[in-house]
């Protein structure tokens, strides 16, 4: 159970993201003693960056003739705090073709080339979409966008080879849809340079693309203060109060919250990992959507990586990542890194979505990451190095695919969830579609028709080895 529907004793832990982010100018607190409105036209659940970024097209409709109703009311609920959940790991990673592509029972979303390029092309566009708006309201000093390229580091002839000809095979799927490689991907194969530019101890060769990265806490909180701020609608937001419950009667939906209830004809969930609990047993979405537990950490960096030293790009390792910050290197090791180096057991990670600990083999891990992975890190001063752990939920698919759209048989209430780690790469699109769908009930003609919500998705069941299969690959039961 997620810590915001545990007991308040016991609260969820602070990331580096909203630890750099918790001043007066924040969202902290924001609504949390305000009466709760007995009605809305629509109700947003969920204050992460998906439910932010649908609540900005909702108020900031980019066609000024598809617009809510002047006057409508948009209520937001959060749980906890602002982007408290999935949307306080590290910036944004693109999907990878060759997992798209891949079979379900290997670990894939068992998508045609055809839907996956088309997959990839949207969450670029999403990327330029991020950076369209962030510009636009003059947020890049605000959100530290950082633009760049990020950088993969191979360690072996193997991962160097399997990685060329997944681009090999990802540009010929382009080709055969009609369009070229956008990402200015490069590859280096000479081991000697490798190690010189990358600073990674074993790298025998690497390969970099256009990319970019935002503080995500502070892009979620910027983009809901500007759907509070209008003038248009009435929006507000009222954080630590969970949704408990959704019930429809006739053609409302009744919300039931910590804090009371709130009628609406339109409900989104915009709850990724915390969305089971608002289903009863026998409905898909029970089990279809489903938490993985990630423990993440920042450094301290010490003068060797640190001012003009510092690393100049995301680095994507063979076991691993970082991304540089304004205020420390952010860490972030997958589920299947974890298991796969023998850090504690698969049930501290998959289908466990609680946030209130730390797990001690996780964090020694973390200590020794950096010194393990570049060549010079070396920390010898009080405060270098490791300064702060977290945990946090992302929310899985059994198709690895998002859910967005109309829940089926269910009149009025949306669902823009299971975002499955790749949330900050794909939410401004499905956002976008969703407000669309939302408020004329058309589909964007560019969203891919693979992440909307159906009855045949729902149908899809789990491989032979279950959760653990479908993360990892492997089948523990042959």
């Amino acid at each position: 159970m997620s810590g915001f529907l545990k007991a308040k004793t016991k609260p969820s832990t602070v990331s580096h993201w909203i630890a750099t982010n918790s001043g007066p100018d924040t969202l902290h607190n924001h609504g949390r003693d305000d009466k709760l409105p007995e009605s809305a036209d629509i109700v947003v659940v969920g204050a992460g960056i998906a439910g932010a970024l649908l609540a900005y097209h909702l108020t900031h409709p980019e066609d000024v003739s598809e617009t809510v109703p002047k006057g409508s009311r948009i209520v937001i609920l959060e749980g906890s705090e602002v982007a408290s959940s999935a949307s306080h790991f590290a910036p944004a990673t693109f999907a990878s073709f060759p997992k798209l592509v891949r079979s379900r029972s290997e670990g894939g979303a068992g998508l045609t080339k055809a839907h996956a390029v088309d997959i990839l092309k949207q969450e670029w566009d999403n990327y330029a979409r991020n950076k369209d708006v962030i510009k636009k309201h003059d947020l890049v000093h605000k959100v530290d966008l950082w633009e760049g390229n990020v950088m993969t580091v191979y360690k072996t002839q193997e991962g160097l080879d399997t990685a060329f000809n997944a681009f090999q095979q990802w540009n010929e799927a382009l080709e055969e849809s009609g369009s070229q490689d956008y990402s200015n991907n490069v590859f280096c194969k000479d081991p000697k340079e490798a190690l010189r530019v990358s600073r990674v101890q074993g790298a025998i060769g690497y390969s970099t693309r256009t990319a970019g990265t935002v503080h995500p806490h502070k892009l979620t909180t910027e983009l809901l203060k500007l759907s509070i701020s209008s003038t248009d609608y009435d929006v507000s937001l009222h954080t630590t109060t969970p949704a408990l419950s959704i019930t429809p009667k006739e053609d409302q939906h009744i919300v039931e919250t910590s804090r009371g209830t709130i009628k609406a004809k339109r409900v989104v969930l915009c709850t990724n990992a915390h969305t089971p609990h608002l289903f009863p047993e026998e409905h898909p979405l029970k089990s279809f959507i489903f938490p993985i537990r990630i423990q993440m950490g920042v450094f301290t960096p010490p003068p060797e990586f640190s001012g003009t030293k510092s690393p100049q790009t995301s680095y994507g390792f063979p076991t691993g990542y970082c991304a540089t910050s304004t205020s420390g290197i952010v860490v972030g090791i997958s589920v299947g890194d974890y298991i796969g180096a023998n850090i504690g057991k698969s049930e501290d990670y998959i289908c466990n979505s609680d946030d209130t600990v730390l797990l001690p083999e996780c964090t020694k891990y973390l200590e020794g990451f950096m010194t393990r992975t570049f060549d010079g890190w070396n920390e010898n001063a009080i405060g270098e190095g490791l300064m702060r752990t977290w945990t946090g939920v992302i929310a899985a698919t059994i198709d690895r695919l998002p859910l967005i759209g109309p829940v089926p048989d269910t009149p009025g209430l949306f669902i823009s969830a299971g975002y499955n780690g790749h949330g900050m790469s794909t939410t401004h699109t499905c956002g976008r579609a969703l407000a669309k769908l939302i408020l004329h009930e058309t589909w964007d003609q560019q969203f891919p028709e693979a992440y909307i919500i159906s009855k045949e998705r729902l149908a899809r069941k789990l491989p032979e080895g279950g959760h653990y299969q479908l993360v990892t690959g492997v089948n523990k039961t042959t």
